[in-house]
Parts: C-alpha cells; structure tokens; sequence
C-alpha cells in the first residue's frame, strides 16, 4: 500500500467530496446532526476551507492510497492553546490499514510543533472504533466545549 499524506488547500474537490461523504454517513446514523452542520455554518466552511483550516494554525490532510483519495482529516485553532480535530474520515474500501492511526499522527505531530497544548475533538457514540482510538491515544472526556444541539456528544480532549 502506497500511503501518501498531503495538505490539501490545492485539492479543495476531493476534500470537499470526501467531508460530504463523511458528513453525509453521520446524518444517515443521526439525522438530527444535520442541524448542527448547520449551526457549524457547512456549507461556508466547503466554500473556504482556507479560513476554517488554513495555515499557521491550523491544516488539512488528504491521504492518498496508490494515488486514490482514501480519507482526510483536518486541525482547527480555537484559541493560543486549544485546537479541534475535524472532519476525520477514511473511506470504507480503506479502514483498518492504518490510515486513520497514519493521520492521526500527523496532526498530533503539527499541533505539537504550532505550539497547542490540548487537542479537543467532539464524536458521537456510534463511532466507536473512532472512539476506541481516541481513548488509545489518551483521550479523554471533558465537559461541553461547543454549542452542540446533540445531547449525545462526546467531548474529548488530549493534553498535548
């Protein structure tokens, strides 16, 4: 398996494609999750993703398998100390290879280097192999940072 991990400002359709595909499994599991894509003003965020996850403080992955878009994952600055993980996502045909642990990795790497010293991230119950590597990696949960409608959410955090 040829594993290739990029940023993805220059590639902003297979990332957009790839959030919808993400996006769009989530509100198939919980079909309130679509009002808080809405409240995360969605659509914006496809029309610029520069501005939600753009360079210095934050990034955006595309992982690519033999040069196939297989999964993505992007960083986000909440504040000098804090910032979120988004949008991780591996396509099915590419689960439990790595590429999920692979981008986790670099994001972990970055947010070391920008200078965070916590990683925050929110998840819903259902995603329990997302969840089951969070905990891994020394996630654990914390109290409501966001303004999500879904009582159900998990909110974690790692101390960088």
């Amino acid at each position: 398996m040829g594993l290739t991990l990029e940023l993805a400002y220059d590639d902003p359709k297979e990332i957009c494609t790839l959030f919808q595909e993400y996006t769009d499994m989530l509100v198939r599991e919980s079909p309130s999750f679509a009002g808080y894509l809405k409240i995360q003003h969605y659509d914006a965020e496809l029309d610029d993703l520069r501005g939600k996850y753009g360079l210095p403080g934050g990034r955006l992955y595309l992982a690519r398998v033999d040069g196939a878009a297989a999964g993505c994952v992007a960083l986000r600055r909440l504040d000098e100390a804090r910032c979120e993980l988004k949008r991780m996502y591996v396509r099915p045909p590419y689960r439990a290879q790595g590429i999920s642990a692979a981008l986790m990795d670099r994001i972990l790497t970055d947010a070391r280097e920008i200078g965070y010293k916590k990683l925050l991230l929110d998840t819903l119950p259902f995603l329990t192999t997302a969840i089951a590597m969070y905990r891994r990696r020394g996630f654990v949960e914390i109290a409501s940072y966001n303004d999500s409608p879904l009582p159900e959410t998990i909110y974690m955090e790692l101390e960088l």
